[in-house]
């Protein structure tokens, strides 16, 4: 399940060997490379229908979830330029808490990846700052897994649309229902 989501680095690893095999498929009348490559992004696509998935429950769940106080390391504006110029903003927050006699780091202030609008993110920002005590929530299987925030967002619906158009749209190439 850790794959699935992104919270392994053999994810990393599934994305970079993804990075190659995607255009040679293309590119190439290979069959098996085709297959390959449609393959790839059928399980690309599953990958993120079921982080999705996590993340709607983990969003529901985690305003049930157990709160401990944390202390505040840092807290900044991250800005995130993309290829053609684009911003997106989010706030990068460090804090550190203890459950059960071990300590854990916090990282997000919501589920919710970045904003683009960096007055949201800005504001995000000032709230973490002037919040005593600070909160975080977080899943008790698993407190790596926090959040200063619950709740659901956008980004989690987001996330099973575009794995569901992934699966979809793959197979529907590869069966020939798609032609390019």
């Amino acid at each position: 399940m850790k794959m699935a989501t992104g919270r392994s680095h053999y994810a990393t690893f599934y994305l970079f060997v993804f990075m190659f095999v995607a255009p040679a498929s293309m590119f190439t009348d290979y069959a098996w490379l085709d297959a390959l490559g449609w393959s790839m992004t059928i399980i690309l696509g599953i990958f993120i229908f079921i982080t999705g998935v996590v993340n709607v429950q983990e969003g529901r769940q985690s305003f049930h979830w157990p709160r401990v106080n944390a202390k505040l390391k840092s807290v900044r504006l991250q800005i995130q330029t993309g290829s053609k110029g684009g911003r997106s903003y989010s706030p990068k927050i460090t804090c550190t808490f203890i459950v059960d006699g071990q300590k854990y780091e916090g990282t997000e202030y919501d589920f919710s990846s970045s904003y683009t609008a960096k007055e949201k993110a800005e504001k995000k920002v000032t709230e973490v700052k002037a919040m005593e005590p600070l909160l975080v929530h977080y899943k008790p299987e698993d407190p790596s897994i926090n959040v200063i925030k619950p709740g659901l967002h956008f980004v989690a619906f987001l996330r099973l649309l575009l794995g569901l158009a992934a699966v979809v749209i793959s197979v529907m190439s590869w069966v020939g229902y798609i032609s390019y």
